[in-house]
């Protein structure tokens, strides 16, 4: 994996809106768009730097900006661009140029970085030495992307990836895996072939929670190659979560969760650097930092406000999200033991333009999230009041069945799988983006999603690629912590 390099986000609908422009021109000459890009510069401690970029508007060039142009080169006026220069100063967004090479030549050109210099000269000039300027080429069916920085403005630097989001993930420029990792991701590497395990090694994911689902979870991406993994957690380890907490020990009681998936991890001798972060997703700025900065997000948690949290993020941060969970009904049996009446695990695949959301796919519900707010104000509401576990009736407040949550770990991570590499051939009453495992039935089955037109996420899209300024997802409560 290529380290402290950017990366670059490109909505599925852009890269269509691109594409359908460059196969436009009946000549088959080259032609060029401005992508306003939001940049998302967010350290986070034990991985290297990292920015992504992503894309929030597609500007073609139209005819009257073209002074000449044929298949090999495209000259333009630059008087039209400064008002997209200012509007990057206002509204804190990047310039992008982006072109095609119609003849299939594999580079940029020397033309193309006499382009760039030029367009950033004047960014600078209009916008200060602080100026982004993301170059993409579209070539031979690939983008090659590069980033030029206002204070060095003869240096390009390449980019680790270019990700297309839809209703899948394509990976553009992630180069080749490591030799000396072949043989730990041979077998993976024969069904899905090198370049999946190369755009796997690409791939900065987030896993949120570090228990049942969340330590299978995690385990698993760093076993296929996937190159950096967060773990967020807040809670500590107990001894009755051994029967299900991947890599834990009777010795870690007491330690935070996520660092026992770091520490695990970090002893496989697998090509992932991982990082732990102890916080609570929905409160704590550096963990919502840290899920930024992903590529694509797990949700592993059983808590409703993480969980909206979660939702949210998907569209301000065009930010692919697998979330799992666990419910069923618990009964009494005539012995007096506990029985299984109903089980099962449920995967959601939401992406940032496909798929419903998690309030449409009503597994997340707004009185849900002010009532566990609402706990945490009143801890001692009753019980039975606060009783938000896995399970109804079972008598205890989460209980956890390693088979079960492992199975769903391993589904939603084959969920990845599916997306960058297709191969599910899903039956007609199965929906790809909500898939429920019924373990006690043994059958697949899908949520009937709402028709919410006025959805704000997935069909209004109010939220999505939106800027963000003194705090986070529009949150007040998510401001940097003060030193």
């Amino acid at each position: 994996m290529s380290e402290n390099l950017p990366r670059i986000t490109l909505l599925g609908s852009h890269h269509d809106q691109l594409i359908s422009f460059f196969q436009s021109h009946k000549a088959e000459h080259e032609c060029a768009a401005v992508v306003l890009f939001r940049r998302l510069h967010r350290p986070v401690p034990g991985l290297q730097d990292s920015d992504r970029y992503l894309s929030c508007e597609v500007i073609p060039f139209p005819d009257e900006w073209i002074t000449d142009s044929s298949p090999s080169h495209i000259d333009y006026i630059k008087a039209p661009l400064r008002e997209l220069y200012r509007k990057c100063k206002d509204e804190d967004l990047v310039f992008g140029f982006i072109h095609n090479h119609p003849t299939d030549h594999p580079e940029f050109s020397e033309r193309d970085f006499e382009n760039e210099i030029s367009l950033l000269q004047g960014l600078v000039n209009r916008n200060g030495v602080n100026s982004f300027l993301v170059a993409m080429l579209w070539t031979q069916g690939e983008w090659i992307a590069r980033v030029r920085d206002g204070h060095n403005i003869q240096e390009a630097i390449d980019v680790r990836h270019t990700l297309v989001v839809s209703d899948r993930l394509d990976v553009y420029g992630s180069g080749l895996l490591d030799e000396k990792h072949d043989e730990i991701l041979a077998r993976q590497s024969a069904a899905f072939g090198r370049p999946f395990s190369a755009k796997l090694n690409s791939l900065r994911v987030v896993v949120i929670g570090a228990g049942g689902t969340g330590s299978p979870v995690a385990t698993l991406l760093a076993r296929s190659g996937v190159g950096e993994l967060i773990s967020i957690d807040f809670d500590p380890f107990e001894k009755s979560n051994l029967n299900r907490v991947r890599g834990s020990r009777a010795r870690d009681d007491g330690k935070n969760k996520a660092q026992i998936q770091r520490d695990f991890i970090n002893e496989l001798g697998v090509p992932c650097q991982v990082v732990a972060v102890d916080g609570v997703i929905d409160t704590d700025y550096d963990a919502v930092v840290a899920m930024s900065s992903a590529d694509t997000v797990f949700g592993c948690t059983d808590d409703w406000a993480g969980r909206d949290i979660l939702n949210k993020a998907v569209y301000y941060y065009a930010l692919p999200l697998i979330d799992l969970g666990l419910g069923g009904i618990v009964d009494q049996g005539r012995d007096g033991h506990p029985v299984l009446r109903n089980h099962s695990g449920r995967i959601s695949c939401v992406m940032p333009e496909s798929g419903a959301c998690l309030y449409c796919q009503d597994v997340l519900r707004p009185e849900w999230v002010a009532h566990q707010l609402a706990v945490r104000k009143d801890p001692d509401r009753a019980e039975q009041d606060v009783k938000d576990g896995y399970l109804e009736g079972g008598g205890v407040p989460a209980p956890g069945v390693g088979p079960f949550t492992g199975a769903t770990a391993d589904f939603a991570v084959a969920t990845l799988f599916d997306l960058i590499k297709p191969y599910r051939k899903l039956p007609p009453e199965l929906r790809k983006d909500n898939i429920f495992l019924d373990f006690v039935k043994m059958r697949m089955k899908s949520n009937e999603v709402k028709n919410n037109p006025d959805c704000p996420y997935c069909r209004d899209q109010q939220y999505l690629a939106k800027g963000e300024h003194s705090y986070l997802l529009g949150r007040p409560a998510l401001k940097p912590r003060k030193e």
